[in-house]
């Protein structure tokens, strides 16, 4: 179940250990790519956002696939407009 209050604690963000998302990992073998990924990743987000309206489609499953890459186990559906 996604739940984005849990990363907030009276209002304000709290930041979670680094060894809870495996895909990046953390100490001194971090991926050499993770702050690269992250800035393509809001800079993608922001664009999309930007021009499109984005929906969860009701009742659709939202459960994590636990692998090297963490990737939802029936995706997400969403509708555009």
């Amino acid at each position: 179940e996604f739940k984005p209050e849990r990363w907030l604690k009276d209002g304000i963000f709290q930041p979670v250990s680094q060894y809870k998302f495996s895909a990046f990992q953390a100490g001194p073998r971090t991926c050499l790519g993770k702050d690269s990924a992250y800035v393509q990743l809001k800079m993608t987000t922001a664009i999309l956002l930007r021009f499109f309206q984005m929906d969860l489609v009701p009742q659709h499953p939202i459960k994590y696939k636990m692998s090297a890459i963490l990737t939802l186990a029936n995706g997400l559906k969403v509708s555009v407009s």
